[in-house]
């Protein structure tokens, strides 16, 4: 009796079938999964919009951009640097642990505060302020441009942060985008500005955080938060935790290219080489590795994803807390 088999033409259209079947679905499973990516990213914008809220109750403003030495010494180590925003809101976000483990007595609080296993407080890894769509590097080494000075954090793999805080349309001393002072009061070049006089949004580079009164366009219409790429700024590099790293402004558009290996990387305004003011405008800049556009946390806690395209003067108008105009629906 003969037994019955595929021929080898047969099981050639069969295993061809299989992988156009296999080609179909992929993309469709990727985009599935960076839509739940997409989604956890605005959750952990909207926890952090939260915890910025309720920082808020208890301290009646938002908190400062980041604690400096005085009088801004980049530099220097002083038991005046406290951190990012970032840390004073830890305890308002479940992470009373982490915010318990920091010495405010230390020589220097962010890089002597250590954790019971004996690390770094700042190379803790706190998922809310990672975007699961971003690049996974356990170890970006830290600003470059510090490298050999006193608050390097080559080699001491600082957790990363994919959120930064909103200076909204700051000036920078140089480079293609240059916000308008006049009409948005960010006359502060990069927001050196404790008190929030000529900062635009709701953050400064240093010891300034905006009380919800001072957000005169309506909470609804102002940014406080955004998303922000190690890979795309150096100072990023520096974590979560650090001083000098978080400090982003809406002036450069959203996903500006500042990536070297990434297409339409402007090499003459990124360039430490050739353009330092212009380099710090464009890398300290929002963005995402979603396709189109970015995440935001608005100072009403609402979370939006603006599109790359959007207007820029609406842009620069969201970033500003006090410019007059209300936006309407720019959503």
């Amino acid at each position: 009796m003969r037994k019955s088999a595929f021929t080898l033409v047969e099981l050639l259209v069969v295993i061809a079938i299989i992988g156009i079947l296999v080609a179909l679905l992929l993309p469709a499973v990727q985009a599935a999964r960076e839509a739940a990516r997409r989604m956890q990213c605005a959750n952990n914008l909207k926890q952090l919009g939260l915890g910025l809220h309720n920082y808020h109750d208890v301290h009646k403003s938002f908190p400062p951009g980041a604690s400096h030495a005085a009088p801004h010494v980049w530099g220097d180590k002083s038991n005046r640097h406290h951190g990012s925003f970032l840390v004073r809101i830890l305890p308002y976000i479940e992470q009373q642990n982490l915010y318990a483990a920091i010495n405010p007595k230390a020589a220097d609080p962010v890089f002597d505060s250590v954790l019971p296993d004996g690390r770094k407080v700042y190379q803790a890894k706190v998922t809310t302020f990672l975007c699961p769509s971003d690049e996974e590097k356990e170890d970006w080494d830290g600003d470059p441009l510090y490298h050999g000075s006193p608050v390097s954090m080559k080699g001491q793999k600082a957790a990363p942060s994919n959120y930064g805080a909103s200076m909204g349309s700051q000036q920078w001393s140089g480079g293609p985008f240059f916000a308008d002072a006049a009409k948005y009061q960010g006359a502060s070049v990069h927001g050196h500005d404790d008190s929030g006089k000529d900062i635009s949004g709701v953050f400064g580079h240093t010891m300034y955080g905006a009380q919800i009164s001072e957000i005169r366009d309506g909470t609804s219409h102002t940014i406080a938060i955004g998303e922000i790429r190690p890979k795309c700024s150096w100072h990023v590099r520096d974590g979560w935790m650090h001083w000098n790293s978080l400090w982003i402004a809406t002036t450069a558009p959203i996903n500006y290219p500042s990536c070297p290996d990434e297409p339409g990387f402007d090499s003459i305004n990124t360039d430490i080489n050739s353009n330092w003011g212009g380099k710090w405008g464009c890398e300290q800049a929002f963005r995402s590795i979603h396709p189109g556009g970015c995440h935001f946390g608005f100072c009403d806690g609402s979370v939006h994803f603006l599109s790359e395209a959007i207007d820029y003067d609406l842009y620069q108008r969201l970033g500003a807390r006090r410019d007059g105009l209300q936006t309407g629906e720019a959503f």
